[in-house]
């Protein structure tokens, strides 16, 4: 490219191989395929003030590009494009190539060019000055003014394969499967008209708004004529009159045709204000991001609108620092008709600045709400806050911010981590964790994730990176686990830049499997509760009528009847663990043994940190065995020991509610232990006191639980247990004081009579 400067090339290539271990790595990320995209340019430019709020020095161009999944062949991968882009001088604007992958099914990516139906790469960005009043409005890299946050892929034409989108560029798949330029047939003429000027639009949003279920694009286009020219590019006889290019609604007709439609209210006056906009007494209200959606559940698509400058919103007819407001369609793609509603104040109220909303049900009560990310004027762009915008029933917006977002202001007075401004950012909704409910992607300077939990948003921001600039773009790279990114590294010398893309993947596999492996813990400390019901019921052995025992978890009521030296005890268990309970046991002298057995099911939970909480119904049964010496008996004294062999089986089941649910078929702990337990029996002071230790260890353990994708979780813990209970009983009133480490610690208060 040829720069007022002088020659500019930039050269797209790949780095050399530097393994993983080379990179910085957390418990959760890895850098992985290091370089896969170079992207080198050569060549400087002197700077550019022609923002004051971004004025850079003379060096190289910096080059970067955002990342976006897309469907590209029609199979069930998830295939890349990359939009370049680059800064910073406006008076000369690199070319930006936009690049399709095809994904092997495999994670790897391979760079096709045979996706574009002449074949190449084509620019879709930049390759002229901004600033100029010179200018070719069928520019082939598009007619847009600046960078936009704005780009769109999504299928626009219905066949399954994705397009792309943006203010005057359209790219549509054709018959071939192949990407065709399909801008000059398929926009209306307005992006295109010389007397319009090059065309700035800040942001841009798709979905259905006329109700016919194919999608449709707002532009909130910012821009007005050039002097001379009215809108649709007829000249203006007062000669340097200009007026105002309006809002625009891109009609689909379901084929990736799209007409105009520009009834949308707009503000083409500008008002005095109070302070000093860079030496200009006036200003004009003008919305930095947007979006569509439903907001009143009545089959057509809204508008939302998020204001640059909140501050003199109430000079235009809204309540003072209003981030935003809401235009509903009337059922004839008019947004004019209908009372605006609303949205809350800007988090960073006169100092705010809206730079990207996404809207969807964040409370799942049926109504589309919006998400709005800002940042401040001053220090320009140096600080950022997600607002959670709750929809009432499409009357109003409530701000619920910090109900739902304990962590919202982490960023609210800059970056703690490095010099990088975190303003600029595109916010992303998708299922993060495959847990089947939406999270919040904030791609920035600083890419932060918001973890939806059902009740809150949570921030996760540990990533790693190359450098201190930890812009990451969520792509599903291995379809497994949770999301993956792909992040850049530049590094820039006197004269070019250089930036390196990599994979960034979840988690590592060491740290992945251990944790995988605790999958089971919950479901196997449910079923090693569940033998230790049985301690109890030998407990209630020595006695001979209605019995009972329970605890702040579990409960069981039965009955124990003696015949001779042989003695039976059945009944039904309750609370945590539902069911039933027999147990037979014959007596000679100091010994005595038998058998116990458990039916029942109980519900139990897992926690893991990397594959969510689950939670699933286990249905077993448990039978133990045991033989029992009285070591001490002395009036109402006695201490026993005894060997027991414990085993118990779980039926299968289906673990609910993590991102990675297993199917268990079979489920078995069978183990040894050694018991110790001591009973007293006493009346004091005409209270009946009765005292019951006990303890058990295991000697030979084996746990063991089968998932139908041929998983063995296997355990060898040390099983141990002890218990101890006093239970003080007057009359019908009874206080009772239990301590075990499975079942916690309780006092019990309350009434008992016998039959």
């Amino acid at each position: 490219m040829n720069s007022p400067w002088g020659e500019i090339t930039v050269e797209y290539t790949m780095s050399e191989f530097f393994p993983s271990s080379q990179w910085p790595s957390n418990e959760k990320y890895r850098i992985e395929d290091y370089g896969f995209l170079r992207v080198i340019s050569s060549g400087a430019h002197p700077g550019d003030s022609s923002n004051p709020d971004e004025v850079s020095t003379a060096g190289p161009y910096l080059t970067q590009g955002q990342w976006f999944e897309a469907n590209l062949n029609n199979d069930q991968h998830k295939d890349l494009i990359y939009i370049g882009s680059n800064c910073c001088n406006r008076a000369f604007v690199l070319e930006d190539l936009m690049l399709t992958f095809i994904n092997d099914g495999k994670g790897h990516f391979a760079l096709t060019k045979e996706l574009f139906e002449d074949g190449t790469f084509p620019c879709v960005q930049g390759g002229r000055s901004w600033l100029s009043e010179e200018f070719d409005t069928y520019h082939p890299c598009g007619n847009q003014q600046d960078y936009t946050n704005g780009k769109i892929v999504a299928d626009f034409n219905g066949d399954g394969i994705s397009d792309y989108y943006d203010t005057s560029i359209l790219y549509l798949s054709n018959s071939n499967g192949k990407l065709e330029n399909k801008s000059l047939s398929n926009l209306p003429s307005l992006f295109f008209e010389p007397g319009h000027g090059q065309i700035f639009v800040h942001d841009a949003a798709y979905g259905d708004l006329d109700g016919d279920g194919d999608l449709d694009i707002f532009v909130p286009i910012t821009d007005y004529t050039e002097h001379g020219f009215k809108f649709g590019g007829e000249q203006d006889p007062c000669s340097g009159c200009s007026e105002q290019i309006p809002f625009t609604a891109l009609i689909n007709d379901g084929t990736g045709n799209f007409t105009a439609n520009h009834l949308i209210p707009r503000f083409d006056n500008w008002v005095e204000v109070d302070y000093d906009n860079h030496g200009h007494g006036i200003d004009n209200i003008w919305p930095t991001t947007a979006a569509i959606g439903d907001f009143d559940n009545d089959g057509f698509g809204d508008i939302a609108l998020g204001w640059f400058n909140p501050r003199i919103s109430h000079l235009y007819g809204f309540s003072e620092n209003s981030a935003g407001v809401v235009y509903f369609n009337n059922g004839n793609n008019d947004w004019t008709q209908r009372n605006y509603v609303e949205l809350p104040a800007n988090y960073f109220g006169s100092n705010g600045n809206a730079n990207d909303m996404e809207v969807f049900d964040f409370d799942n009560d049926g109504f589309v709400d919006i998400v709005l990310a800002s940042t401040t004027h001053e220090p320009y762009y140096h600080s950022r806050v997600i607002q959670f915008f709750k929809n009432n029933n499409g009357t109003s917006f409530s701000d619920l911010t910090a109900t739902l977002s304990p962590d919202h202001a982490k960023y609210a007075n800059g970056n703690p981590y490095s010099n990088w401004w975190v303003g600029q950012g595109k916010i992303h909704i998708l299922d993060y964790d495959h847990d089947g409910d939406l999270d919040i992607i904030d791609v920035n300077a600083r890419t932060t994730i918001f973890l939806n939990n059902g009740i809150l948003f949570t921030l996760y921001d540990d990533f790693v990176d190359a450098d201190d600039e930890i812009l990451l773009w969520p792509i599903e790279i291995d379809g497994k686990y949770h999301y993956d990114f792909i992040g850049s590294k530049q590094t820039c010398g006197a004269g070019s830049c250089v930036t390196d893309f990599y994979q960034l993947l979840d988690p590592p596999s060491t740290i992945l499997l251990e944790d995988f492996f605790t999958k089971s813990n919950g479901f196997m400390n449910a079923l090693l509760e569940a033998s230790f019901l049985t301690d109890d019921i030998r407990v209630l052995l020595d006695m001979n009528e209605l019995v009972y025992r329970n605890n702040s978890l579990n409960s069981l009521l039965g009955f124990t009847s003696h015949a001779g030296s042989f003695q039976v005890i059945g009944g039904s268990l309750m609370g945590n663990h539902h069911g039933s309970f027999f147990g037979t046991v014959y007596e000679f002298n100091l010994f005595k043994g038998g058998i116990i057995m458990n039916q029942a099911s109980t519900k139990a939970f897992n926690q893991t940190r990397w594959f969510g909480a689950s939670k699933a119904e286990l249905f077993y049964k448990t039978m133990e065995s045991f033989i029992e010496f009285n070591l001490f008996k002395f009036r109402n004294w006695s201490i026993s020991i005894g060997e027991l062999h414990s085993q118990t089986v779980a039926e299968s089941f289906m673990e609910e509610g993590g991102n990675t649910n297993l199917n268990f078929l079979s489920s078995n702990i069978n183990y040894r232990a050694s018991y110790l337990n001591s009973l007293f029996r006493k009346q004091l002071f005409g209270i009946n006191v009765e005292l019951n230790v006990g303890a058990r260890r295991g000697k030979q353990e084996a746990f063991e639980m089968q998932s139908s994708e041929n998983i063995a979780f296997l355990s060898h813990r040390r099983i141990e247990n002890h218990h101890a209970t006093i239970k003080l009983l007057k009359g019908p009133y009874y206080f009772k004081y239990s301590a075990n480490p499975y079942f916690g610690n309780n006092a019990l208060l309350g009434f008992q009579y016998h039959f």
